[in-house]
This record gives structure tokens, C-alpha cells and sequence, in this order.
């Protein structure tokens, strides 16, 4: 289990893996094209914490991030790229975004009323320089810009093309964007498609026998044959007689 030579002095844990030695050499490679003093060994640290952002999990708080929810000294330090995984960067609160309710009456006991509130604290431990804002477009801009950095720029690129003024407009235009795209794609779907309709404005029944409708005219009706006989014969000659 990982952990299990965890280091009484300074509270890390040592892993290790076994690589082929091409892939160490690949590794060392990759490492020295990021500049700096970077190793396959930080590569591998920015691996786990690729892991643990990702990962839907979650677990007990650590002693640590209790510490810094109650410590009173900041002593910001700016690093280049922030990684849990660090054993010698030092962390402090600059943010904290509180997930806020409401109860009817005293105490949680209380009945609690239906939705819930955010608030933005910046330094909330500086006393007289602490600001709060209750503006969820400010609160959706800073998640996305701090959490998903990349998509943040993205976002934003596409928000100056559409003439958009805050992240939360810009998903609402691509919302409203895309539902008119999925409206049309339903609506080409019901009308008639190239090669699915007869001449006669019925759609094929694939897979079906065909249903023939036989169009009758005087041509195709059989004509009773008259066979006279030697009454007929001897009748006509009477007939005729009489009428001289």
C-alpha cells in the first residue's frame, strides 16, 4: 500500500517504480526539453497530480489543509506552476468560496429553505484587506480560470468573437446555439430525405412486398362471345319475311 514507508521527519512518502532503461533515458529526454532542472522524477510527480485532480474521489481532510484553514500567517510565495505533489513548495489560502444555506428557525435543525448561496472571500485572513463579492459571474469566471485554465482561454476567445461580456453569457449563447442545431437536425429528420419516398408521396416500405392496385380499363375487361344457334337463324328469317 502507498504509505507504508511514509518519512517520520518531514511526513512524505517515497514511490518508486521499475522502467525499462530505454524508457528512463526517453524520460530524462522528454524532462530536459521543459527547461530547467526538471528530471523524469518531476514528470512522474506531475503524473500523480494529473491523477488526483482527475480522479472522482474523495476522502478525509488532510492534517495539513487543516492547518491552513486555521492559520492566521499568509506568507504568499509564487511558484510556477502549483502542484500538490511538491514537497518543498508551502501552501497558502488566497481564495475561499463558501457554499452557503439558509434554515427557518434557530440552529440546523431548523427547516432548511430550498437552494443555496456562494460567496468569493479574497484573502480572508488579511483582516482590512479581505473582499467578498456575491457575484456568481465573478465566482464562474474565477472557478473555470483557476480549475480548467486552458478551457478558460478557449472560452474566452470565443466569448470576444461572439461579443459576449462574461463567461456565464458566453455558455448561455452556446447553449441557446446548440439547441437550435439539435431543433433543425429533429426537423430535417421528419421532412422527406432523398430516396425514401415513391412518386406517389409514400415512403418506402423496406423489407415489405408491395402493394399492387390494378387499374381497370375497357381493354382489360373480357368481352362475352354470342354463338347463335339455328332458332336464331330460322327466327331472323321469319322476322324478315314479315316485315316485306
Amino acid at each position: 500500500m502507498i504509505g507504508n514507508q511514509t518519512n517520520a521527519h518531514d511526513g512524505t512518502v517515497t514511490l518508486s517504480v521499475k522502467v525499462p532503461t530505454w524508457m528512463a533515458r526517453h524520460l530524462n529526454i522528454i524532462a530536459k526539453t521543459r527547461g530547467g532542472d526538471i528530471n523524469a522524477n518531476h514528470l512522474l510527480a506531475l503524473c500523480l497530480q494529473f491523477i488526483v485532480e482527475t480522479a472522482k474521489a474523495s476522502g478525509p481532510m488532510p492534517v495539513e489543509m487543516k492547518t491552513l484553514l486555521n492559520m492566521l500567517k499568509l506568507d504568499a510565495s509564487w511558484n510556477n506552476a502549483f502542484n500538490f505533489s511538491s514537497v518543498s513548495a508551502q501552501m497558502d489560502i488566497a481564495q475561499v468560496i463558501l457554499i452557503l444555506q439558509q434554515h427557518e428557525g434557530e440552529g440546523e435543525k431548523g427547516r432548511a429553505r430550498q437552494g443555496f448561496g456562494l460567496a468569493m472571500v479574497d484573502k480572508p485572513f488579511m483582516g482590512g484587506e479581505s473582499r467578498m463579492t456575491l457575484c456568481v459571474d465573478d465566482i464562474l469566471e474565477r472557478v473555470a480560470e483557476v480549475s480548467m485554465r486552458g478551457l478558460y482561454r478557449q472560452l474566452r476567445d470565443i466569448g470576444n468573437e461572439l461579443g459576449t461580456s462574461s463567461l456565464r453569457e458566453t455558455l448561455t449563447t452556446l447553449c441557446d446555439a446548440q439547441t437550435i442545431i439539435n431543433l433543425d437536425d429533429n426537423f430535417q429528420a421528419e421532412l422527406p430525405q432523398m430516396g425514401d419516398r415513391a412518386d406517389n408521396g409514400r415512403a418506402y416500405a423496406y423489407g415489405q412486398r408491395t402493394r399492387q392496385t390494378k387499374r381497370r380499363t375497357p381493354d382489360t375487361f373480357e368481352q362475352p362471345r354470342i354463338v347463335f344457334d339455328d332458332d336464331d337463324r330460322d327466327q331472323a328469317d321469319a322476322e324478315v319475311e314479315r316485315s316485306r
